[in-house]
């Protein structure tokens, strides 16, 4: 389970996160929507345990991450599937050597590598795209081995943060379906978006973030209570 408490967070007179409450039980699938600036992203990172909070309670289970120690947030961290905006990958390294490079920072021991990286890219249907470099694949297939780098430590918990941001529409569908089936698995999936369309199809627990406040809790979904109806279509 996942809690925020009254989390504020503050960059100088701004607020990006303020009185921000909900609890995420596992297994859930939680959009966050809202305009740019509207605080998702601080969301998501106060959630992984990558952004400090000024007051208020956030809690990962049994632990509250802001009496965490440095050592100790790295270690939850490990815990958590994290997928960024930016797919950040070691350029001149193959998808297998950047693979290897996440498994030793995880500490998975050596002996389990291989078959670790076969389940996770073959999860995503990568697996014939090892030996590719990063730049030699396109934006939607990068976007799938950073979903499988993020399986790596097979997390209960995925944080996402736009994943399908710069996508056609037939790349998007394949990650959220993606996504899909490792809910339908157990994984708890929090997901940040600012596609209305696919918010108001594929309908999940929708927080609704405008000017750093959560301003609608929906557990029946819906981009916003101002969005079109018609802005609908079968994926």
């Amino acid at each position: 389970m996942i809690e925020l408490k009254n989390v504020t967070k503050k960059y100088g007179n701004v607020w990006a996160n303020k009185n921000i409450s909900c609890v995420i039980e596992q297994g859930e699938f939680v959009y966050v929507v809202g305009p740019s600036g509207a605080g998702k992203t601080t969301l998501l990172e106060i959630l992984s345990a990558q952004r400090s909070i000024d007051s208020g309670i956030a809690r990962i289970g049994n632990i509250e991450i802001e009496y965490l120690r440095n050592e100790q947030i790295y270690k939850l961290r490990r815990q958590l599937g994290i997928v960024s905006q930016k797919d950040l990958f070691l350029p001149r390294l193959t998808i297998k050597e950047n693979m290897e490079t996440c498994m030793s920072a995880l500490e998975i021991p050596t002996e389990k590598w291989e078959e670790r990286m076969a389940e996770v890219l073959t999860s995503v249907e990568m697996m014939l795209f090892i030996e590719r470099l990063p730049q030699e694949l396109s934006v939607g297939q990068q976007k799938k081995i950073a979903i499988a780098r993020a399986l790596l430590n097979d997390p209960p918990v995925i944080i996402a943060d736009e994943p399908t941001a710069n996508l056609d529409v037939k790349s998007a569908k394949e990650i959220m379906q993606i996504f899909f089936r490792l809910n339908q698995m157990g994984t708890t999936i929090i997901l940040a978006t600012h596609d209305s369309t696919m918010v108001n199809s594929l309908r999940h627990r929708t927080l609704e973030l405008k000017n750093g406040e959560l301003i609608r809790d929906d557990p029946d979904g819906g981009y916003s209570r101002f969005s079109d109806p018609k802005d609908v279509y079968v994926w």
